[in-house]
């Protein structure tokens, strides 16, 4: 197992290191940071020495080899607008951006495995077929879609919630069910899916014969097996609410670190983007590199396959 182990922590380096080198050179062959962020007029010789105090004047060969040995020296860059370090910058909004990730996550979790659950002990009924009728709507919306059809209804229509601001808990409402809608879906939808293979199971069956009650097979014996392959599927919507948080933050105009992405590409503050695009692609990273290795600890056929390989 820990040779797996090893395997997948060299992938996951290996991805990280081939995201923050692609979002390099695409962010400086798309475009010029100094003719974005200044008049049409101004004085070239301006523009050239700003280039020069940048470092945007070397080839680009040179620009990357300096841009690791900063990285190295931990060093982000700084924002061309104010001189501000780029991580300081970053830094301030992830606090917001972990309030709404974690609150959505939870949200996936409480909505998702109930309804799940829900649809399989139900399976063919009126209720199995309104929760993936459900589930299969909230998977397709999408979220600039969901959230402004929130806005529209509950803020502009009912008066029921702000529209904007992240300054109280019911802030929280609208953006959370925008980004964990989708994720609640897919969850809901495998963990039916789970659930129903291992309520035909053999060991369901013998624990029925010895006479143990449905509630207790449901939630001790079979909701624990389910759970297994459904924690792959949990580790891929870590990273797809990272991802979707910045739509939803731009959306609902709150102040992380995905909303600070947008406005950054915008400005062309390409020190801020690449340490953005650098915390989201490592964190997704890590999250599925954990799931990984969780994977390998809790299924004892992982364990086997594992060590048959080595």
């Amino acid at each position: 197992m820990g040779k797996m182990i090893l395997i997948k922590i060299l992938r996951a380096m290996t991805t990280l290191f081939l995201v923050v080198t692609f979002v390099f050179f695409v962010l400086r062959i798309t475009g010029d940071p100094v003719s974005a962020m200044m008049p049409d007029d101004t004085d070239p010789a301006i523009m050239d020495e700003l280039r020069k105090q940048w470092g945007l004047d070397r080839p680009l060969g040179i620009q990357y080899i300096e841009y690791w040995r900063n990285l190295a020296q931990g060093d982000f860059g700084i924002t061309y607008r104010d001189g501000r370090p780029a991580l300081d910058t970053v830094l301030e909004r992830i606090p917001a951006t972990l309030k709404l990730s974690v609150s959505s996550f939870l949200f996936v979790l409480i909505a998702g495995f109930p309804l799940g659950v829900l649809a399989a002990i139900n399976r063919g009924s009126s209720i199995d077929r309104l929760v993936m009728a459900l589930s299969v709507t909230g998977f397709s919306l999408p979220n600039f879609f969901l959230g402004i059809l929130l806005i529209l209804i509950l803020s502009v229509q009912f008066r029921l919630l702000p529209a904007f601001g992240s300054g109280h808990w019911y802030n929280l409402i609208m953006p959370v069910i925008t980004l964990g809608t989708a994720g609640a879906a897919v969850i809901a939808k495998f963990v039916r899916s789970s659930m129903l293979e291992v309520l035909n199971a053999p060991y369901i069956r013998a624990a029925r014969a010895r006479g143990a009650t449905e509630k207790s097979i449901i939630w001790t014996i079979a909701l624990p097996n389910a759970a297994i392959p459904v924690i792959t599927v949990i580790g891929f919507m870590v990273g797809t609410l990272i991802g979707g948080s910045i739509v939803t933050e731009t959306v609902f105009a709150w102040p992380g670190i995905g909303r600070l992405l947008i406005d950054a590409v915008t400005s062309r503050e390409l020190s801020v983007v690449q340490t953005v695009v650098m915390m989201i692609a490592a964190s997704m990273v890590i999250a599925n590199l954990t799931v990984d290795i969780l994977y390998l600890v809790i299924d004892p056929r992982q364990r086997f396959a594992s060590g048959s390989g080595e």
